[in-house]
This record gives structure tokens, C-alpha cells and sequence, in this order.
């Protein structure tokens, strides 16, 4: 990736999953969100996860869903509960990309993921962009990614931005780290967007500026 020279700006970091990660991201951003993964088949135990992400917000102060599953109505359901927490959806599945952005969560993390096409259509941009639902270009699958599905990857990407892009969604860089190791600086997820069409002050954008608007819905 090439290397990419910026001004000191308010970074932000809205994607980190592990007590490791986030300390080094730390290092890093000025301001670091926290995602509780979660693999789920049917809900949660409510009261149960209320109480962790109470303990959560006193320790990382930012703090965030991920929800991971293949039932659109629980994308539903978490968006009822209110959970005084962004509330980001994995994308991938066709009827879950559509699910997050009818239900107005927070972030469609990586709507191409694990798919041979980019999973995000012009129709599901317009409703994105009115909707305010943020696409998240994560890093760490294609750390992870063989030569050949990454530039397959990179590829769908461009064309996320593209429609991102022309219909005004809300959309951030992150490095979606599950460990220290694949935590990145600002420099290199700029580098990233650059790579998938951005211009640097796009780039460094979806780093700052978007960011900042999305938490302070939250506020």
C-alpha cells in the first residue's frame, strides 16, 4: 500500500475487539471504540448482557455490538432493546445487509464478506444514505485473505466506496482487530481507502469526520 503523508487530526478508531487490541490502538487514535462480538442463533440473555456492557462502558468508556448471525429478525430485536451501545451488524448474508439498514443500526460491517459479489447494491445505498446506516471497510480480513481473494475483496470494496460515495452514506476505516496483531495506525488504514479509490482527504474522513458524527448520536 502506498504510503500516504497527513496532518495531525482527530483519529478515531471505531472497530476493536480484544483488551489487547485496544490498548495499542490506544497508542494510536485519540479515541477507540470497543466491540463485544457476538455469534448468535436466537437471542441473548438480555438482562445478562445489559450488565456486561454496563461494565463494558466503565472500562472502555466507547462501546459497541457486533452482531453476528444469520437471522435478520434478531437485528430487529437488538434494535428494540436499546442497549445504550452502537449497534453494528456483520455483513455478508444478502437478507442481513438488507435487515441492518432497514433497521437503522449504527455500521454494515463489510457487506462483501465471504461473498463472490459486493453485497451492496445501489437500492440498498439510497436506503443506507437516508437512513444514516455506516458502512465499515475493515482491514483484517485481508489480513487473513489468500492473493487471490484479497484483490477480489479490494475490488469489491472500490465499488462500496463508489456507491457510498454517490449516495452520501455515512462509512468509516477500521482494522476490525480481534488481536494486537492486526491492529493498524491511521496511516495505514488511509492507505487502505486510497487503495480502493479515496482521495486523502476522503481517507482521512472516514476516520475523523464520520466518526466523530456517528458517536455523537450516542452522546
Amino acid at each position: 500500500m502506498s504510503e500516504v503523508q497527513f496532518s495531525r487530526d482527530y483519529f478515531i478508531e471505531m472497530d476493536i475487539r480484544s483488551e489487547e487490541a485496544y490498548e495499542l490502538a490506544e497508542e494510536w487514535f485519540d479515541e477507540v471504540v470497543f466491540t463485544r462480538k457476538l455469534v448468535l442463533k436466537d437471542e441473548p440473555n438480555w438482562d445478562s448482557l445489559k450488565e456486561e456492557l454496563r461494565e463494558l462502558k466503565k472500562t472502555y468508556g466507547r462501546v459497541a455490538i457486533l452482531l453476528v448471525t444469520k437471522k435478520p429478525s434478531l437485528i430487529r430485536e437488538f434494535k428494540k432493546r436499546n442497549l445504550k451501545a452502537l449497534l453494528y451488524v456483520q455483513g455478508g448474508d444478502m437478507r442481513i445487509n438488507r435487515m441492518a439498514i432497514e433497521s437503522r443500526v449504527d455500521a454494515l460491517i463489510s457487506p462483501w464478506l465471504g461473498r463472490r459479489d459486493y453485497g451492496f447494491d445501489h437500492t440498498l445505498a439510497g436506503m443506507a444514505g437516508r437512513r444514516g446506516v455506516a458502512i465499515g471497510f475493515s482491514l483484517s480480513p485481508l489480513l487473513r485473505a489468500n492473493p487471490y481473494e484479497r484483490a477480489l475483496t479490494l475490488r469489491f470494496m472500490a465499488k462500496v466506496w463508489e456507491l457510498t460515495k454517490k449516495y452520501r452514506v455515512p462509512r468509516f476505516l477500521t482494522s476490525s482487530a480481534e488481536s494486537k496483531w492486526e491492529v493498524r495506525s491511521p496511516r495505514d488504514l488511509m492507505s487502505l481507502g486510497i487503495n480502493i479509490g479515496m482521495e486523502i482527504p476522503e481517507a482521512r474522513a472516514c476516520l475523523s469526520f464520520h466518526p466523530r458524527k456517528i458517536l455523537r448520536r450516542k452522546d
